[in-house]
């Protein structure tokens, strides 16, 4: 066997650290710099005060920055001051442990999408004391870049919230710097809790979910209407939405796709304006709806493949028309899609001058005899 001279092993060696080098200049410090900790966290599911450590705002802000009044929870101060931190630098990774309780925060964590990761391995944060129209976390990006920051994640959470009054979101995206967006990737998260557990604002597109649930909130998730430069391409992917008064909102007229998704027991579960919204490979299940649980006021909503079950007793019928459209123009399009149950009062499906469509096309006024019944 011919073998090669040491020496070429030993120039190669040598081209291949020479090389690693210059791929260690190209990565981001958010991946050469070790995570930031929220250190001076407690973390016991208890409150703690600035005031029970500090006598004066001074002196706590020598430990904490981010703190604004002796008032605040030393776990928001711990937490917003390792956040801004990390933005601070241009970049990088908060790590949140779980210690087996919850965080307690009194105030809004806010994020910047473009330069922050935030990550906890299961890790509670509840929140408690917000104020109406706030939210928990805020992600509002000011700093460079509107593309290009996909790699900034936040995930591995449970947001607890101090429940659906007062009205308070448990994820807020908006920013208001023209040019940015607050795009974020939000993976392996439990939101509940909230009068809103995602609401949406100004300039907040691109955004994927995965992997996560909300629920025991007024609305899941709430786009509002009159949104600037927002609404594209906003996903979910094997998310769990139930146990609210509306899964989806979309006043807003978002494009929003929703991929191998629950959305089960809800009054209503989804709630269209003049959007798009694609429901592909999803389970919806319900009890006997007491309000249409598909409402569609000008847009149009595609189910393809999936299940649209309504569960109890066939006597246990309550609505005239299970799917409200409002306007003409408002559509419903179910491709091979597995019915159960559909019962109304009177037989009809639909209520309003809006249409729904069987896959091959064909306007249905009636359950098709596919769809079964108990």
């Amino acid at each position: 066997m011919k073998r090669r001279p040491l020496f070429a092993a030993a120039a190669g060696v040598a081209w291949l650290a020479a090389s690693n080098r210059a791929d260690a200049r190209t990565v981001s410090n958010q991946e050469m710099v070790a995570p930031l900790l929220p250190d001076g966290a407690i973390a016991d599911g208890t409150s703690h005060p600035l005031s029970s450590r500090f006598s004066t705002l001074a002196e706590a802000r020598m430990v904490f920055p981010a703190a604004t009044d002796l008032s605040d929870e030393l776990d928001w101060c711990a937490l917003q001051s390792s956040i801004d931190k990390a933005r601070s630098q241009r970049g990088g990774a908060v790590y949140v442990p779980n210690n087996g309780r919850a965080y307690i925060l009194n105030r809004t964590l806010t994020v910047d999408p473009n330069l922050v990761t935030l990550r906890g391995d299961g890790s509670t944060l509840r929140f408690v004391g917000l104020r109406d129209g706030t939210a928990a976390v805020l992600f509002r990006a000011d700093g460079p870049a509107a593309y290009g920051h996909e790699r900034h994640v936040f995930e591995g959470f449970e947001l607890v919230g101090p429940g659906r009054d007062p009205h308070v979101a448990g994820l807020s995206f908006r920013t208001d710097i023209e040019g940015l967006s607050s795009r974020a990737m939000i993976r392996d998260c439990s939101i509940h809790g909230f009068f809103i557990g995602v609401l949406f604002g100004d300039r907040a597109y691109g955004i994927g979910f995965s992997h996560a649930s909300i629920f025991d909130c007024e609305f899941g998730v709430h786009a509002p209407y009159g949104l600037k430069d927002a609404g594209e391409t906003i996903s979910f992917s094997q998310c769990y939405l139930f146990n609210s008064g509306c899964c989806v909102s979309n006043a807003g007229g978002f494009d929003m796709k929703f991929f191998g998704c629950s959305l089960d027991y809800a009054q209503r579960l989804v709630w269209d304006n003049n959007g798009g919204i694609d429901l592909i490979g999803c389970r919806l299940e319900i009890a006997p709806p007491t309000h249409p649980p598909l409402h569609c006021n000008g847009g149009r909503i595609n189910m393809f493949g999936g299940f649209l079950l309504i569960n109890g007793p066939s006597d246990a019928v309550h609505l005239p028309e299970l799917f409200a459209l409002t306007n003409p123009a408002a559509s419903i399009h179910f491709f091979s899609v597995t019915g159960w149950n559909w019962r109304t009062t009177t037989g009809r499906l639909t209520n309003g001058p809006g249409k729904v469509r069987w896959y091959e096309g064909a306007e249905i006024t009636e359950a098709p005899a596919s769809i079964g019944h108990p």
